[in-house]
């Protein structure tokens, strides 16, 4: 799923969480590449790095077709550079102002949420996040949001606050000498799909994905709930013809509700009453007979 993903873009928001001893930058470096080669404007608001530490090692025909948001020279706006990105910057106006509105797609990339967060509240960012994807833009592009997002700072609730409000989650993982990816993406009809993915990166910044190691072993050692159970649960074939084709009594066919209509349409009804003893039926005191 995670080539699928990076091949065809994945809509919406995407997080790479990782950590110090697992960076996920080459993993971001190779969802970038993709994004450039189906002919998207990508646009790059950095603040870990500069642009020559971002760029080290990816091919320099592609490098030139980003779009970069300098956000680590100065950060907080001390020397008023008008081309450098702030913290104040990370607003829906501001971001579309500098994305413009172009006619083909936009993927915007943070490098990093974390930096972000660590200066604005969540319920901003997030308001931010959803507003630049939520939406169409007028004038421009199916717009989407690509985040690296430094896992190990942050605490597990606000990693599960994030989880719920982006559309894919990427936990970069180790396991041996390859990276182990849990991937957990949300489809637009509200299913949520999870798998993990162990890959290698390629110098090239492809990806060389490799089954997982688990995913056989599960399915043989998968216990069968129904297997010691004293009854049956399932039915067999003639089982199921019989049970199709029995009548319920509580259940009128077609031919009996005829008949029963067709009966009572024909005869009049009548209805009987035989008054009690005790009844009163002098009409002009009706409630004489109430003991009040």
């Amino acid at each position: 799923m995670l080539q699928e993903l990076r091949t065809t873009g994945s809509p919406g928001i995407t997080i790479i969480s990782d950590s110090v001893l697992l960076p996920g930058r080459d993993l971001l470096l190779s969802f970038i590449l993709a994004s450039l080669q189906r002919g998207e404007q990508l646009h790059v608001i950095a603040f870990d790095v500069s642009r020559e530490d971002f760029f080290a090692g990816f091919p320099g025909e592609f490098a030139s077709r980003v779009t970069f948001h300098d956000g680590f020279s100065d950060p907080l706006g001390w020397e008023s550079d008008p081309s450098a990105f702030t913290r104040d910057d990370f607003t829906v106006t501001s971001i579309m102002k500098r994305v413009g509105r172009p006619e083909l797609p936009v993927t915007i990339v943070l490098d990093s949420l974390s930096w972000i967060l660590a200066r604005i509240p969540l319920t901003s960012v997030c308001h931010t996040l959803l507003g630049l994807t939520a939406a169409p833009h007028e004038g421009c592009g199916k717009l989407r949001m690509l985040a690296l997002l430094h896992g190990d700072l942050h605490s597990p609730a606000l990693l599960g606050s994030l989880s719920t409000v982006v559309d894919t989650f990427l936990d970069v993982r180790g396991s041996g000498e390859h990276l182990h990816v849990c991937v957990r993406h949300r489809r637009k009809t509200g299913k949520v799909i999870s798998s993990g993915e162990e890959l290698r990166i390629l110098d090239t910044f492809a990806l060389d994905i490799m089954m997982h190691r688990d995913s056989a072993t599960r399915k043989e050692n998968e216990v069968d709930p129904t297997k010691d159970l004293t009854f049956n649960l399932r039915l067999s074939d003639t089982e199921r013809e019989r049970k199709e084709s029995a009548a319920l009594p509580y259940v009128f066919s077609s031919n009996k509700k005829s008949s029963l209509l067709s009966s009572s349409s024909s005869s009049s009804a009548k209805i009987y009453y035989d008054p009690d003893p005790a009844d009163d039926v002098d009409d002009e005191d009706p409630d004489d007979d109430l003991d009040v």
